[in-house]
């Protein structure tokens, strides 16, 4: 399971930038909902998951961007926590 993060249709970057990391991970390419390159951070975790077998897989349906609950530098442009956690069924 994945946590929420920034969507691929809000993670803005620079076209060099997503084709670098699209070289890496494929399954990262994305572009934002206003038509610019972006980088699906997200996609990109699970299709490393996927590529290591692992098949019960579940995202957070949240875009840290778009959500008004979750910290977003991105949105807020201030520094806050941020904590990540990991679990096995």
């Amino acid at each position: 399971r994945t946590g929420p993060a920034v969507c691929g249709r809000c993670y803005e970057v620079p076209a060099a930038m997503r084709d670098e990391v699209v070289a890496s991970v494929p399954g990262t390419w994305s572009e934002t909902s206003w038509g610019t390159p972006a980088v699906d951070v997200t996609g990109g975790v699970h299709a490393q998951l996927a590529e290591l077998g692992v098949t019960d897989r579940q995202a957070s349906p949240f875009c840290t961007l778009e959500s008004g609950d979750h910290f977003s530098y991105r949105r807020d442009r201030t520094t806050g926590r941020l904590a990540g956690y990991v679990w096995l069924d």
